[in-house]
């Protein structure tokens, strides 16, 4: 800090303390050069006011000069004015410059202290001084003792002799350097004042503009939270390290990392939080990447690595499970142990790009593949994902459309009793089309949505369309919706069913929930709380997809579920001559029932899968035997027109149905 600070004001500093130096060295100067003036003024006014006293009458000048009728009163009377005149010492001198008379010993002071009589040391003025013509005086002064004084001794325009007097100005020498250096210190503090703090202020404002204008720059070229690159300057420094490939043939690889949930961290446990995962990812990222790499922060959720001078993809891919190893640690967050999880996408160059933007689209492309195949540390970029990802990317703009402007469809396929007799209710499936007309595989645009966030829009949209429709059907029918795991994150679900069971005007009994046993996996006490809600609204709770997956049998006894979905996977195999099918289906048929659960199986394509389930016990089939999903004008026109007679009839009443013509 204090490096930096002379580093940057080093030249100012230096300056303002040449000049303060200048300006006190000229105070104390000017200073000196003012006391000595004073105390040589004062030594000439004191000399001069005793040689007047000296030639006026009662002097004695005469007797001083020729030693006849000197009487020792003369000599003390002298001595007194010379010491009322603040004069320590003084000497006479004839017209020839001789010394007649000294009031005391210069050379021998402790000796000859004021000798009554006076001394005589012999001493003469030099012939210059004796040139000199007219009045005049001279004062020698060496700063430190008392000055001497030396004037002629004039009598009708005639030198008759000299005198020389030493003054006693020490003391008003010293008071004159006290007054003086007060007057300084005042001077300075004034000039300080003036100067000084105006120019301590510039220094501060200048510090602070420079603290702005760095501050400045790093948000400019870096992340504020990470410390890392942000995008332009990781895009800057990558461009400009790809300029030199041509000529140097380097091979590098461009990582894309993407830390996965970040939203939901965010939504669960704060922004704060967050933030201080995304600090502690970037920590370990820089860790474990070489100083001769670029590693930035480009995304909210998403960092880059350009990793140079490798020589095959092996060095990649231990620098990726590096990286996997050290992200996926364990961190505490907010009281709770989070493990991190990431996807990573690498673009090689020169094959992938040669520029950041080529570099970055790619390695983004082959990061959402590492996504949905977790088996890698990462996956590398390939030609023929480039179409797949334009793909995605115009999937995604459909379903963005959908949300915004509530164009998806719910096709209607029918569920009927055990027999296939009597019409039950109806699953809700959801649709979407192209801009040609064409319909999209829920398999392909149902995970887009999820990945980008619009699962819950999409699936509150459903429930209440979903409602709306059923409500206009025959109240002895049904709807069964499917929701996602994302659908309970924020806890607001039972409002949300509630809010369409009041508008439809239905009871809960005409809506049936779908929910897969993966959803029980995490959080399960805050979701089967929720699932108790919904069934005390009367909703009937089913397992779908059962079969497949974990089928772990502890969740039908945390949560009692209402109904049993065999997943469609059974009939394909029944009707492929797998082994042991039908007991299997026995089982679960028999356990369902003994939990006091209703059974529903999907995928019934056949009529002897009818009968097979029928003499199963089976409750509810589904399948396109009975019909294929299809909008609601034709549910209506053609799957209630078909059971008209007999919704609300005894199953016994009634023959088994043949398999829909338009299944065919």
């Amino acid at each position: 800090m204090l490096l930096s600070v002379i580093k940057r004001y080093g030249a100012t500093l230096l300056g303002g303390l040449i000049i303060a130096a200048f300006v006190v060295t000229s105070v104390f100067m000017i200073g000196g050069a003012t006391v000595g003036e004073l105390v040589e003024t004062g030594a000439r006014a004191r000399g001069a006011e005793f040689a007047r006293l000296l030639l006026g009458p009662g002097g004695h000048v005469d007797a001083f000069l020729t030693g006849i009728t000197r009487t020792p009163d003369a000599e003390t009377s002298i001595r007194k004015i010379a010491d009322l005149a603040g004069i320590e010492s003084f000497a006479v001198f004839d017209r020839d410059g001789q010394e007649v008379y000294r009031s005391r010993s210069e050379r021998y002071d402790w000796l000859l202290r004021d000798r009554p009589g006076g001394i005589s040391s012999g001493d003469r003025l030099s012939k210059t001084t004796l040139t000199k013509p007219g009045a005049w005086s001279i004062v020698q002064d060496d700063r430190t003792t008392n000055p001497s004084f030396l004037t002629p001794l004039i009598r009708n325009e005639k030198t008759i002799g000299y005198v020389s007097v030493v003054a006693d100005m020490i003391a008003q020498r010293y008071a004159f350097k006290a007054t003086l250096a007060r007057a300084s210190v005042s001077l300075l503090l004034i000039l300080f004042m003036a100067t000084g703090l105006p120019l301590l202020l510039y220094l501060r404002r200048k510090r602070k503009i420079a603290e702005a204008a760095d501050r400045i720059d790093f948000l400019a070229n870096y992340d504020a939270l990470t410390n890392l690159l942000n995008r332009r300057r990781m895009q800057e420094e990558t461009d400009r390290v790809l300029a030199t490939v041509r000529a140097t043939r380097e091979r590098m690889g461009y990582l894309y990392v993407d830390l996965d949930e970040l939203s939901e961290i965010n939504d669960r446990l704060g922004q704060n939080s967050g933030d201080e995962l995304l600090t502690v990812v970037a920590a370990r990222l820089a860790a474990v990447v070489d100083p001769s790499d670029l590693i930035g922060r480009i995304g909210a959720d998403d960092f880059a690595v350009l990793r140079r001078r490798i020589t095959s993809i092996e060095d990649i891919a231990a620098l990726a499970k590096r990286i996997f190893d050290a992200i996926c640690e364990p961190v505490e967050l907010a009281g709770e142990i989070v493990k991190p999880r990431v996807s990573i996408g690498c673009a090689m160059v020169p094959e992938d790009g040669r520029t950041h933007s080529e570099l970055v689209k790619h390695a983004e492309i082959a990061h959402l593949h590492h996504k949905t195949d977790k088996s890698r540390n990462l996956v590398f970029f390939e030609p023929a994902m480039d179409e797949a990802m334009h793909h995605r990317r115009y999937v995604e703009a459909l379903v963005r459309a959908a949300v915004e402007n509530e164009s998806f469809e719910l096709f209607y396929q029918p569920i009927v009793n055990g027999d296939g007799s009597r019409l039950l209710g109806f699953e809700a499936l959801l649709r979407l089309r192209d801009e040609n007309g064409e319909y999209i595989a829920p398999s392909v645009f149902v995970p887009i949505a999820e990945a980008r966030g619009y699962i819950k829009a999409i699936g509150t949209w459903v429930i209440r369309e979903a409602t709306r429709q059923i409500a206009q059907w025959p109240q002895d029918l049904f709807v069964s919706v499917n929701l996602s795991p994302v659908q309970f994150g924020d806890g607001d679900l039972v409002r949300i069913v509630e809010t369409a069971l009041r508008e439809a005007d239905i009871s809960g009994k005409r809506l049936e929930i779908e929910v897969v046993e993966s959803l029980l996996l995490d959080r399960s006490d805050d979701i089967l709380a929720q699932l108790r809600e919904l069934r005390a609204l009367g909703i009937s709770i089913d397992m779908d997809d059962f079969g497949t997956g974990y089928s772990s049998l502890g969740y039908l006894w945390r949560f009692p579920f209402d109904k049993l979905k065999i997943d469609q996977s059974f009939m394909v195999a029944l009707e492929n001559g797998e082994p042991n099918v039908s007991r299997l289906l026995e089982t679960i048929v028999s356990m369902a029932h003994h939990l006091k659960m209703k059974v529903t199986t999907e995928g019934v394509e056949t009529e002897a899968q009818v009968a097979l389930m029928k003499s199963l016990g089976c409750d509810q089939l589904q399948g396109y035997f009975f019909g294929r999903p299809m909008p609601a004008d034709q549910a209506a026109a053609e799957i209630l027109t078909r059971f008209r007679h007999n919704v609300a009839e005894s199953p016994s009443d009634v023959p088994v149905l043949h398999r829909a013509s338009h299944a065919s």
